[in-house]
Protein backbone atom coordinates (compact mmCIF):
# COMPACT_ATOMS: atom_id res chain seq x y z
CA UNK A 1 0.00 0.00 0.00
CA UNK A 2 1.41 3.01 -0.65
CA UNK A 3 2.32 5.75 1.97
CA UNK A 4 -0.67 8.82 -0.02
CA UNK A 5 -3.22 5.80 0.18
CA UNK A 6 -2.31 4.82 3.76
CA UNK A 7 -2.21 8.66 4.95
CA UNK A 8 -5.73 8.98 3.21
CA UNK A 9 -7.12 6.39 4.96
CA UNK A 10 -5.84 7.36 8.14
CA UNK A 11 -5.74 11.39 8.01
CA UNK A 12 -9.96 11.59 9.03
CA UNK A 13 -9.52 8.87 12.07
CA UNK A 14 -8.53 11.45 14.71
CA UNK A 15 -11.66 13.59 13.93
CA UNK A 16 -14.29 10.66 13.32
CA UNK A 17 -13.16 8.42 15.95
CA UNK A 18 -13.11 11.12 18.56
CA UNK A 19 -17.00 11.99 17.16
CA UNK A 20 -17.86 7.94 16.86
CA UNK A 21 -16.91 7.42 20.22
CA UNK A 22 -19.17 10.50 21.78
CA UNK A 23 -22.11 9.29 20.04
CA UNK A 24 -21.01 5.41 21.51
CA UNK A 25 -20.89 6.87 24.94
CA UNK A 26 -23.58 9.33 24.29
CA UNK A 27 -25.85 6.59 23.24
CA UNK A 28 -25.17 4.24 26.21
CA UNK A 29 -25.31 6.85 29.00
CA UNK A 30 -27.77 8.56 27.95
CA UNK A 31 -31.36 9.12 27.05
CA UNK A 32 -31.40 9.63 23.56
CA UNK A 33 -34.51 11.49 22.84
CA UNK A 34 -36.56 10.55 20.09
CA UNK A 35 -33.73 8.84 18.70
CA UNK A 36 -34.04 5.33 18.10
CA UNK A 37 -30.74 2.92 17.99
CA UNK A 38 -30.94 2.50 14.27
CA UNK A 39 -30.82 6.31 14.08
CA UNK A 40 -27.37 6.24 16.11
CA UNK A 41 -26.24 3.13 14.41
CA UNK A 42 -26.89 4.78 10.99
CA UNK A 43 -24.59 8.06 12.32
CA UNK A 44 -21.12 6.29 12.21
CA UNK A 45 -21.27 5.38 8.46
CA UNK A 46 -22.98 8.84 7.26
CA UNK A 47 -20.11 10.79 9.58
CA UNK A 48 -17.28 8.45 7.90
CA UNK A 49 -18.31 8.88 4.43
CA UNK A 50 -18.81 13.07 5.24
CA UNK A 51 -14.96 12.66 6.89
CA UNK A 52 -14.04 10.74 3.95
CA UNK A 53 -15.61 13.33 1.04
CA UNK A 54 -13.94 16.00 2.76
CA UNK A 55 -10.25 14.53 3.00
CA UNK A 56 -10.89 13.73 -0.70
CA UNK A 57 -12.41 16.69 -1.79
CA UNK A 58 -10.44 19.12 0.48
CA UNK A 59 -6.84 16.98 1.82
CA UNK A 60 -6.15 15.44 -1.78
CA UNK A 61 -6.21 18.90 -4.12
CA UNK A 62 -4.06 20.43 -1.05
CA UNK A 63 -1.63 17.33 -1.30
CA UNK A 64 -0.88 17.75 -5.03
CA UNK A 65 -0.88 21.71 -5.21
CA UNK A 66 1.66 20.96 -3.13
CA UNK A 67 3.39 17.93 -3.77
CA UNK A 68 3.36 19.99 -7.57
CA UNK A 69 5.23 22.58 -5.69
CA UNK A 70 7.82 20.56 -3.79
CA UNK A 71 6.45 21.63 -0.29
CA UNK A 72 7.21 19.01 1.93
CA UNK A 73 7.10 20.91 5.47
CA UNK A 74 4.08 20.40 8.13
CA UNK A 75 3.73 24.25 8.14
CA UNK A 76 2.92 24.22 4.53
CA UNK A 77 0.08 21.14 5.02
CA UNK A 78 -1.19 22.72 8.14
CA UNK A 79 -0.82 26.57 6.70
CA UNK A 80 -2.93 25.94 2.89
CA UNK A 81 -5.51 23.66 5.25
CA UNK A 82 -6.71 27.03 8.06
CA UNK A 83 -6.05 29.21 5.43
CA UNK A 84 -9.77 29.17 3.98
CA UNK A 85 -11.24 28.46 7.38
CA UNK A 86 -9.08 32.19 8.21
CA UNK A 87 -10.44 33.82 5.39
CA UNK A 88 -14.13 32.70 6.09
CA UNK A 89 -13.50 33.90 9.51
CA UNK A 90 -11.94 37.83 8.76
CA UNK A 91 -14.94 37.92 5.89
CA UNK A 92 -17.82 37.19 8.76
CA UNK A 93 -16.02 39.09 11.28
CA UNK A 94 -16.49 42.34 8.70
CA UNK A 95 -19.57 41.33 7.60
CA UNK A 96 -21.08 41.58 10.96
CA UNK A 97 -19.27 44.76 11.37
CA UNK A 98 -20.41 46.69 7.96
CA UNK A 99 -23.30 45.20 7.37
CA UNK A 100 -27.09 46.48 8.50
CA UNK A 101 -28.35 44.67 11.25
CA UNK A 102 -31.88 43.62 10.98
CA UNK A 103 -34.44 45.46 12.72
CA UNK A 104 -35.94 43.37 15.43
CA UNK A 105 -33.29 39.87 14.73
CA UNK A 106 -35.85 37.74 13.99
CA UNK A 107 -34.20 34.46 14.29
CA UNK A 108 -32.54 33.97 17.09
CA UNK A 109 -30.60 31.69 15.73
CA UNK A 110 -28.92 33.60 13.11
CA UNK A 111 -25.70 35.23 12.29
CA UNK A 112 -26.43 38.43 14.05
CA UNK A 113 -27.57 37.23 17.18
CA UNK A 114 -24.73 33.91 17.39
CA UNK A 115 -21.69 36.54 15.78
CA UNK A 116 -19.54 34.89 18.64
CA UNK A 117 -20.63 31.48 18.75
CA UNK A 118 -20.14 31.42 14.96
CA UNK A 119 -16.54 32.15 14.65
CA UNK A 120 -15.65 29.99 17.59
CA UNK A 121 -16.99 26.82 15.40
CA UNK A 122 -15.26 27.93 12.42
CA UNK A 123 -12.51 28.19 14.28
CA UNK A 124 -12.52 24.88 16.05
CA UNK A 125 -13.29 23.62 12.45
CA UNK A 126 -10.21 24.81 11.41
CA UNK A 127 -8.32 23.11 14.24
CA UNK A 128 -9.95 19.58 13.32
CA UNK A 129 -8.92 20.56 10.29
CA UNK A 130 -5.11 20.57 10.78
CA UNK A 131 -5.23 17.87 12.98
CA UNK A 132 -6.15 15.80 9.73
CA UNK A 133 -3.71 17.34 7.55
CA UNK A 134 -0.92 16.82 10.18
CA UNK A 135 -2.06 12.69 10.08
CA UNK A 136 -1.80 12.83 6.70
CA UNK A 137 1.36 14.66 6.47
CA UNK A 138 2.56 12.11 9.17
CA UNK A 139 1.88 9.25 7.66
CA UNK A 140 2.21 10.18 4.11
CA UNK A 141 4.32 12.84 3.22
CA UNK A 142 7.00 13.04 6.33
CA UNK A 143 10.50 11.54 5.61
CA UNK A 144 11.41 8.55 8.41
CA UNK A 145 14.88 9.47 9.23
CA UNK A 146 17.13 6.77 9.09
Amino acid sequence: MSRELKAFLLAPLPVAGILLLSIAIIALARDTGDAAGADIVLAAPVLALLSYGVTFFIGIPIHLILRRFRKTALIYYVGLTILPFVLLVDTIAVWLRLAPTPVPPVNPFGLYMQEGLVIKATLAIAAIAALSASVFWYFGVRQPKS
